[in-house]
């Protein structure tokens, strides 16, 4: 079973990380295993697949300044990507351009939505192409997602969403109120006076209690 990286490895692989972004060679990606403690963070991490190591006479360029290393380290694909998950779980992702251009048009309102509301929205999303009464189109929700970020410090996804995109969300915490809970459509309904319309007009409740009543 692996285990969790340590604060030191991580320091350790953003700086095999800095090494790979900043190389213009391949012997540019390697760097020396100096240390102790750098020899147990490499270890750790390539034992785990995040880097690799080689001996430092194939993979170093000669350096007469500095003491000859017998190892030299490398970050892997699998390094790269999980420094991006870390960062993506640890650090608020600015907006992109068209989420800031939408933020100023008065056609688009901003939702913030909790992680497990922002998982129902993207399953509606999914689900759109299958609903005969969904009010809008999936390609307007995923324009939606794709565009969100995560703000951190309030643990909220951010979305600009118009009327259409609006009327999705609510029909979405909507059917999930149906079939799971209402704790979401209660939130939104309170903090943005998002609801969907009741299915049934009050009209059709008044022709269907005069049939009951003839049929009595």
């Amino acid at each position: 079973m692996l285990g969790k990286i340590s604060d030191r490895q991580w320091e350790v692989l953003e700086r095999l990380a800095e090494a790979e972004r900043a190389a213009e060679t391949v012997r540019q990606c390697w760097i020396p295993v100096s240390g102790v403690v750098d020899g147990h963070a490499v270890r750790a991490l390539e034992w785990v697949g995040l880097a690799t190591t080689a001996p430092a006479e194939e993979a170093l360029t000669p350096d007469a300044s500095r003491p000859a290393p017998t190892r030299a380290t490398r970050i892997t694909p699998d390094g790269l990507d999980a420094l991006a998950w870390r960062h993506g779980r640890t650090h608020t992702t600015p907006p992109s351009p068209a989420w800031a251009a939408k933020a100023t048009d008065p056609a688009w309102r901003e939702i913030a939505l909790q992680p497990a509301e922002m998982l129902l929205l993207r399953r509606y999303a999914h689900l759109v192409p299958d609903l005969t009464g969904a009010p809008a189109p999936a390609e307007t929700l995923w324009e939606a997602l794709t565009e969100a970020h995560f703000d951190r410090d309030a643990n909220r996804w951010r979305l600009q969403l118009d009327d259409t995109g609006l009327a999705g969300l609510a029909h979405a915490v909507h059917l999930e109120a149906l079939v799971g809970g209402v704790t979401h459509r209660n939130r939104l309904r309170r903090a943005y006076d998002l609801d969907h319309p009741h299915p049934i007009p009050a009209t059709s409740f008044t022709a269907a209690a005069t049939a009951v009543v003839s049929l009595e």
